[in-house]
């Protein structure tokens, strides 16, 4: 087993500069340094620009200073996925069935077994309905079984974070709907509510019975969340003053196999196919296959989960790499040190450290001169280019995709007083530029991030502020091109 805490004391590697002396370049850096200074995020960011056709530096500041960088980490994951996974190009799902047909009765049963596709959906299960219908079965005498062994089941990206942030769900082999569930409710007098918990398509609707709500949760934080690991039961309790007289939001899933099993058995019955039992167990070997359902190319949703910022579908990416690199894959923890250990290699630091793979901890840090080092590399740039993309330039006329020529290309994140761009500026599509901005504050985000509101107090104002600054550099990047 590798342990996190003997891995992050890992000696330091010894690496490459890369960058001819900046003593020459001493005005230009300076006026990011003021621009900064200015900004008042003087203790607060760490920047680092290079030109890539020189590998002049053009712009530093606090460059080894050490902080979160939030959704940036998807970059990283982007690329550990392009370098490590195996081919085929394309998640699957399965469906098997064994035992033997009579009269309309399946004497036998059904095994669902996942690969650790993140976009599989509600309609998407039609296609193994389907295919259970045309042999002709209208009840299974056996069990619906669920195969989850190809990867470990996740409940959380980061437990720290209040339960009902629909971005922080669990997953593993088989998801659904980037497994979150669709809680509505409607007021129906003063003291009574209609509410609902769907897995829902634009076809189809499964109701899923492990997953309950109540509307009793009067003290304490609005939402209140329990999980039993032992039952796979869910349940959830709100304040029913906090929800107005009709609504909707997502909730995240925890149990994400199960969930998606007993959204396909849910469909099953709907489609008059009788069914009672669900239980999970390994595929056995003498099994007939009778349905495959594939994704969409895994470039394709990777640059939609950078788009996007997906946090659920780039976990599942980084999750799939690793298993590549280790067989025996058990958790997240030890998946992000797989992912952390490839970073420092390729870059020849230490100075990184990543808890998952889509930035959503404050725990997960970077420095710019470490992403400078990162973006510079022609792997790096050949991998990302294609899934990055295009960040607006704003300009005293208003915001713009290029000028003249010239565009951005990258990557943001955020979170509570964290905030982070990299990326690359381009020249007729060519890089051009690489730069990386890091800010944070992190006694304001452990002062105001743990008072259970979803937005904490001034965290608004500071991303506005640190936004501007961003804008501001990105325009003095341009400036040098």
């Amino acid at each position: 087993m590798l342990s996190k805490r003997k891995f992050i004391k890992v000696s330091t590697l010894t690496a490459f500069s890369g960058i001819i002396p900046h003593n020459a370049f001493a005005k230009k850096i300076n006026v990011f340094a003021n621009l900064i200074k200015k900004s008042g995020f003087e203790d607060n960011t760490s920047f680092m620009t290079v030109d890539l056709r020189s590998n002049k530096l053009i712009g530093r500041y606090n460059e080894k200073l050490r902080l979160p960088i939030a959704s940036v980490t998807k970059m990283v994951t982007a690329c550990y996925y392009l370098a490590n996974s195996l081919k085929p190009e394309r998640f699957k799902t399965e469906l098997f069935t064994d035992g033997v047909i009579k009269s309309d009765v399946l004497y036998g049963d059904l095994y669902l077994k996942g690969y650790g596709d993140p976009t599989l959906k509600t309609d998407d299960l039609s296609l193994f309905v389907e295919a259970v219908k045309k042999l002709g079965i209208k009840k299974v005498q056996g069990t619906l079984f669920y195969d989850n062994s190809y990867l470990p089941d996740i409940n959380y990206i980061n437990k720290n974070q209040l339960p009902q942030y629909a971005y922080n769900p669990g997953m593993g082999a088989i998801n659904l709907n980037e497994n979150r569930i669709l809680f509505k409710w409607r007021r129906l007098d003063k003291a009574t509510y209609k509410t609902s918990l769907t897995a829902p398509g634009l076809q189809n609707n499964a109701e899923v019975t492990n997953i309950t709500m109540d509307l009793d949760n009067n003290k304490g934080p609005v939402y209140n969340y329990r999980l039993d690991e032992n039952k796979f039961e869910e349940r959830w309790s709100v304040n029913r003053k906090i929800l107005g007289k009709k609504g909707s939001r997502w909730l995240p899933v925890r149990e994400s196999s199960y969930y998606a099993t007993a959204a396909l058995k849910q469909l099953l019955i709907d489609r008059g196919v009788e069914i009672v039992n669900m239980k999970r167990k390994k595929v056995p070997k003498k099994v007939k296959l009778i349905c495959t359902h594939y994704s969409q190319n895994n470039k394709i949703i990777l640059k939609n989960a950078l788009k996007h910022s997906k946090n659920m579908v780039t976990e599942s990416f980084g999750l799939a790499a690793s298993k590549t690199l280790a067989s025996d894959l058990y958790d997240l923890d030890q998946s992000a040190i797989l992912m952390t250990r490839w970073f420092r290699e390729i870059i020849g630091k230490q100075n990184s450290l990543f808890l998952n793979h889509s930035g959503l901890s404050a725990g997960s840090f970077s420095t710019s001169e470490d992403f400078r080092r990162f973006l510079m590399l022609e792997k790096v740039q050949k991998s990302l280019l294609p899934v990055l993309k295009l960040i607006p330039i704003y300009t005293s006329a208003g915001k713009v995709n290029s000028i003249g020529n010239i565009t951005v290309k990258g990557k943001s994140g955020t979170m509570h007083y964290i905030r982070g761009l990299a990326g690359y500026i381009c020249k007729e599509d060519i890089p051009v530029m690489a730069f990386s901005i890091f800010s944070a504050d992190l006694d304001k985000r452990k002062k105001y991030a743990s008072n259970n509101f979803e937005r904490p107090k001034g965290s608004a104002s500071w991303l506005s502020r640190a936004v501007i600054q961003e804008r501001q550099i990105i325009r003095k990047i341009i400036d040098q091109v």
